[in-house]
């Protein structure tokens, strides 16, 4: 039996000549129209389920299973092909043949999804169609089989499997993420490591400021946290732990900065291009809303790495800069990113402007001997870009179906009242109940399917409770983002532990310690939309320098460092002081202001006499766990 299966080798070629006719023909589609707006996505699923199912089947454990659901892909998108015209014309009486090819779909979809992403999303799609069946028993509507895949398969709309979701994933996510893919195998991480070297030699935290500056500029190019450790944590992990750090603190401090590449713009995570949809504004507009918030965040993982390593005497390496590599490798990052910004702001469409990026890092990479790649290295980002891609296609495919159950039977709008009964008419206590759900939510699925059950769910609620829809929408997106760092599972610590060989969970609670503070800056921005650069009374420059003295203030309470050690009486006035700023900072009343002031300078005050006292702080308790020091 294993005989007549393909090799490795043929499994392997195949997979790379899948990736490189969907790049092609995804980068060919900018321009010219290759084919009609369903078929468009009917071709773009198969080549992302071809992508999966290959890649799966190349692992040597049940490939004739991995092939038989590529035959079941390729057969059952034929015939709904084949069949279209009949399908819109006689919607919602589908034959018996086309309800078995609709499952057919749904099961080669969900099952692609568990390969890439886990059990929990597609399995949260099958309860739903199961709710759809038996929902008449719980006092839901009744539905027939013919109705639910209809619903779910073969509408062929804006709510379903080939819906809005995958009609993003296929004219701009993909796009982007094969940007991404090509930009880091072509040599733009240099850039991002040797600028990480030179703030690290001039920083007390050494390589630990190198992960955070490195990791923010490859942010900007990947939209996710994991490829981002892959690359920088493979670097300054290493680095970390042989200036002291132990490697659980090395690897949370690596994960904390990454955590933040879905955030920061201009190329965010898939989640991004779908708020542009649900909001109805170009993707220009949500990079404008996220480009404050992205900055403190980097801004608080900065100033906690910067005061712990003074507080536990870390000694920075300097590491040697190759300034002939950092100089030849800007251009690949600088023009590109340069070029897509423009193109958005100009007002093209964001498919456009991915193209053009892809074709300026392609034909700069040539231009200089020193980057001048060869074929393999092309091929080898044109792979992973393009597997990455189909990867978020079919997690995109996936929400369709649980969208449109949501709103078939009425349970999203059951849901959303729920979150607002339950939040008892208060706006804070709404915004902890939609930041609950959405980190649960993105423990186990990707974040843009957590921050759009989210949408659907908590959103239309906090907007009733007085939030703008755009500070609504970015505050499920930020914590589905952050759903990487929280445990049990938290896929970026998951990685960046791998590599420094820490313990799991030691590495995601130290990872939330070193995100903390930026946890808070959602919560500003939902009071104060002036930080999403939204249109509102009050000076933008009061609300930033407001929010960096609160970050500022919470993170030398936090970590307990002022002009010596901090006890705790000291800490927990520093600590409700920085909380007063970011209140003020939110537009809570004037006196948090004062107030915050008064309570700095008693606890500087404090401080400053128990150093000159010469008394330390090692009478108070033993620091709790997330608060670490540098291995010996």
């Amino acid at each position: 039996m294993n005989a007549s299966l393909p090799s490795h080798q043929g499994l392997a070629r195949a997979t790379a000549a899948v990736a490189v006719a969907m790049s092609l023909y995804h980068l060919l589609d900018c321009y010219v129209s290759l084919a009609g707006t369903i078929e468009h996505r009917m071709i773009h699923l198969l080549f992302a389920l071809g992508l999966i199912f290959l890649s799966a089947a190349q692992e040597r454990r049940r490939t004739w299973f991995w092939l038989l659901l590529l035959a079941l892909a390729l057969a059952s998108v034929v015939y709904l092909r084949l069949n279209l015209e009949r399908l819109l014309f006689d919607m919602g009486f589908p034959l018996p043949l086309d309800v078995v090819v609709g499952f057919i779909v749904l099961g080669v979809v969900f099952l692609a999804c568990w390969q890439s992403f886990g059990v929990i999303l597609p399995l949260m799609a099958c309860l739903l169609l199961a709710y759809g069946f038996l929902g008449r028993y719980l006092g839901g509507p009744i539905l027939s089989v013919q109705e639910i895949i209809t619903t779910v398969d073969l509408t062929f709309g804006s709510y379903d499997l080939w819906g809005s979701i995958l009609i993003i994933s296929a004219n701009v996510i993909f796009l982007f993420v094969l940007f991404g893919g090509l930009l880091a195998a072509l040599g733009a991480n240099d850039f991002f490591l040797e600028l990480g070297k030179v703030v690290g030699r001039y920083s007390r935290s050494g390589p630990a400021m190198t992960a955070v500056i490195s990791s923010c500029l490859m942010g900007m190019t990947t939209g996710q946290a994991t490829p981002n450790i892959a690359v920088t944590g493979a670097f300054t992990i290493p680095l970390m732990k042989k200036v002291g750090y132990q490697p659980s603190v090395a690897a949370s401090i690596e994960a904390a900065a990454s955590g933040g590449a879905q955030i920061m713009p201009p190329i965010m995570g898939a989640g991004a291009f779908v708020m542009a949809d649900l909001l109805g504004v170009s993707y220009a507009e949500i990079v404008t809303y996220a480009a404050i918030p992205a900055l403190l965040y980097f801004a608080s993982v900065a100033l906690f790495v910067h005061l712990q390593a003074i507080k536990n005497g870390v000694q920075p390496r300097r590491e040697p800069v190759d300034l002939a590599k950092l100089l030849s490798a800007a251009p690949l990052f600088m023009v590109p990113m340069a070029a897509i910004l423009a193109l958005l702001y100009l007002g093209y469409p964001a498919m456009l402007a991915a193209f053009w990026g892809v074709v300026s890092v392609l034909g700069l990479s040539l231009i200089n001997p020193r980057t001048r790649p060869s074929w393999r290295r092309v091929l080898d980002g044109c792979v992973k870009g393009a597997v990455i891609g189909a990867k978020v296609a079919v997690a995109c495919a996936t929400l369709g179906p649980i969208i449109a159950l949501v709103t078939k039977t009425g349970l999203g709008l059951t849901l959303g009242y729920s979150v607002e009964l339950w939040a008892g008419g208060s706006l804070l206590l709404a915004l902890l109940i939609a930041m609950g759900c959405v980190i649960v939510l993105g423990l186990e699925v990707p974040t843009v399917a957590a921050y759009l059950i989210a949408a659907m769910v908590a959103i239309p609620a906090l907007v009733r409770l007085g939030l703008q829809p755009a500070q609504a929408h970015m505050f499920a997106f930020y914590f589905g983002a952050f759903s990487a760092l929280t445990p049990p599972v938290g896929m970026a610590a998951i990685v960046a532990s791998r590599i420094a060989g820490a313990p799991y969970v030691r590495t995601a609670w130290h990872s939330m310690a070193a995100a903390a503070a930026g946890f808070l800056v959602p919560f500003v921005f939902a009071y104060n939309g002036q930080l999403l650069l939204l249109p509102g009374a009050g000076s933008l420059t009061v609300a930033i320098a407001a929010t960096l003295a609160g970050l500022a203030v919470f993170q030398v309470g936090f970590v307990g460092l002022a002009f010596t050690r901090m006890g705790l009486g000291e800490r927990g006035l520093a600590l409700a002081a920085g909380l007063g700023l970011l209140v003020f900072a939110g537009r809570g009343p004037l006196w948090t202001l004062p107030a915050a002031l008064l309570l700095l300078t008693a606890a500087l005050l404090w401080n400053l006499h128990r150093r000159r006292a010469g008394r330390p702080a090692a009478a108070r308790p033993p620091e709790p766990p997330w608060l670490w020091e540098r291995s010996s």
